[in-house]
């Protein structure tokens, strides 16, 4: 199991670099080339400049991942919801799991350091509270998309096979909904993710 853990934690933090840096380098050649042969150049050069930078630094981040600033698992953690957002061209439904991910490391980082339970507890509620958040910003990000998207509203009636048009106030609705669930599941996931893990760490 603690393998696992560290295989995962591996590429969670390993892929921070390739995929920033690929993602900076095609935006580069977006802004300045716009060469329709040479995109492909400037993502895999962006990925190997990523790849040697883990290839020097890796083996020191994950023998220390439970030991980072808290404010690099942040931004870690916020650059993987821009990912994840522009992946799947603005659909949120896929930023919760994220929450999932969040839970299993400070989960980890929680019984790693052998945290005491008083502190973990308010850990629990700081975590769950930053990833409610993040989904919060990416549901506003989200909704402003669909709403001022004219053809959003036929996307969703067509994705849905909905047998009538969806007005701009259903729009709304379908937003305002939507985004509250996704939060309140991110955070519950969040939760019961590092519940889980502490509570079997304990026993």
């Amino acid at each position: 199991m603690k393998n696992l853990e560290k295989i995962i934690s591996g590429l969670i933090i390993g892929s921070i670099f390739p995929l920033s840096l690929g993602l900076i380098t095609l935006s580069l050649w977006f802004m300045f080339d716009k060469s329709e042969s040479r995109p492909l150049i400037y993502l895999i050069f962006g990925v190997l400049i990523g790849g040697l930078i883990d290839l020097k630094f890796i083996k020191t981040w994950i023998n220390n991942r439970f030991n980072l600033p808290t404010w690099i698992i942040a931004l870690i953690y916020i650059v993987y919801n821009i990912f994840v957002f522009g992946f799947f061209m603005g659909f949120p439904v896929f930023n919760v799991l994220l929450g999932l991910l969040a839970g299993y490391y400070y989960a980890n980082r929680i019984c790693s350091n052998k945290i005491d339970p008083t502190r973990y507890k308010k850990l629990l509620n700081q975590v769950s509270l930053f990833t409610g958040i993040i989904m919060t910003l990416v549901c506003i990000s989200s909704g402003f998309l669909a709403i001022y998207n004219n053809g959003a509203a036929g996307m969703i009636q067509d994705l849905l096979g909905l047998p009538f048009e969806v007005t701009r106030s259903m729009l709304w609705m379908i937003v305002v909904i939507g985004g509250l669930v996704l939060v309140l599941i991110t955070v519950l996931l969040t939760r019961f993710t590092m519940f889980k893990i502490i509570r079997n760490y304990r026993n």
